[in-house]
């Protein structure tokens, strides 16, 4: 019994239950590592039951992020289990995974906020797409903003000075005024948007003309709308310009005009010129993309090379890939009845007179 005092004695106690309590937090952080995949996807399976959805749990776009949250929760229990003599250590440990935690709460509550989200639909929903996606990005910029907050004051007990970053900024001199300017752009670009949102010149999926730039809205955001062109290639203007200039709006359209000059040759006869007129009339009334009310066919001009006719109506098709088919057959049919009356299409022409006896030439 003395001997076994004496061994006893001998052993550093303390360090037995620092090994014991590391090989304790090894065990837990080894038993998220098994488990985590399992504990994602009761967690999943639970909110499906409870939206009735009826996916497979692993196909869910939290599965990943809730799989990497139970390995974190393990390093934290194993830290907090293994070094509690440490109380630095549990310390940032603790902050550390508070802030984890916020993060992913957040980042969840941000998939919420969505223009499909049952949530958003039911408090925020309005007719205008843009007005939408507007409003989402405006909610989930304040949410970030709070868990920012919240993070920066409450967990690591930092205190935010607003009134000093004023002062600070304001002794910048130069720099100040930069920002200043740069702060009076965002809010005149954010204060074009809301213009843009509730005027409604445009919305997202229109096809506009802004000075140079033609195209499909893909995307209208605080400062700036992005608009797809012919080539596919995608347009960014800011907000500032489009209020600033005139906006065509093609979608708003409801037909499209039609013109063009048919120039018949000047050996055309007169009979001809007026049959041909009559039956360019009776062939566009009779189309069915053409607002036969609009039709107009006229002997316009007689040309040193030409008879010119003139020939103007509307198109029931706005959309310009539909316009352009129309337009099309419009011209074929024009065609087909020149070739039917065997009427030649005039073309500049050019005579030149040659005056013997001096080597000059007219022309």
């Amino acid at each position: 019994m003395e001997e076994l005092r004496e061994m006893l004695t001998s052993i550093d106690l303390e360090n037995l239950l620092k090994i014991f309590d590391i090989q304790i937090g090894l065990g837990v952080l080894v038993f998220f590592i098994i488990f985590k995949s399992l504990f994602a996807k009761i967690l999943i399976k639970i909110y499906y039951k409870l939206t009735k959805n009826k996916k497979n749990p692993k196909d869910s776009i939290m599965y990943k992020p809730l799989n990497f949250f139970f390995l974190l929760l393990g390093i934290f229990l194993m830290i907090n289990i293994s070094l509690q003599s440490s109380k630095r250590l549990i310390l940032i440990s603790n902050a550390v995974f508070q802030t984890i935690v916020v993060y992913y709460i957040t980042k969840a509550i941000a998939t919420l906020i969505t223009e499909e989200s049952k949530v958003y639909k039911k408090f925020f929903k309005s007719e205008n797409k843009a007005i939408n996606k507007f409003t989402c990005k405006i909610l989930r910029g304040i949410l970030w903003i709070i868990s920012f907050v919240f993070v920066v004051k409450k967990i690591f007990g930092w205190d935010i000075d607003f009134g000093g970053i004023g002062t600070l900024v304001t002794g910048l001199g130069i720099g100040s005024a930069a920002i200043a300017l740069a702060a009076q752009d965002l809010v005149k670009g954010m204060l074009s948007g809301a213009t843009i949102l509730t005027d409604k010149p445009f919305v997202i999926g229109d096809w506009i003309e802004v000075g140079e730039f033609q195209g499909s809205v893909i995307d209208i955001t605080f400062r700036s709308t992005r608009i797809k062109a012919a080539n596919n290639t995608v347009i960014t203007i800011p907000n500032s310009t489009i209020t600033s200039t005139s906006v065509i709006n093609w979608n708003r359209l409801t037909s499209r005009r039609f013109d063009c000059v048919l120039n018949l040759s000047l050996e055309t006869p007169s009979e001809k010129v007026r049959k041909v007129v009559k039956e360019i009339k009776l062939v566009l009334q009779n189309n069915p993309e053409v607002i036969k009310e609009t039709v107009e066919v006229n002997v316009n001009a007689i040309s040193s090379c030409s008879t010119d006719i003139k020939i103007f109506l509307y198109v029931r098709q706005s959309e310009y890939v539909k316009f352009l088919k129309a337009q099309q057959d419009i011209l074929c049919s024009l065609l087909f009845l020149v070739e039917k009356e065997n009427i030649d299409l005039a073309y500049p022409t050019q005579t030149l007179y040659v005056r013997e006896g001096k080597g000059e030439s007219e022309e």
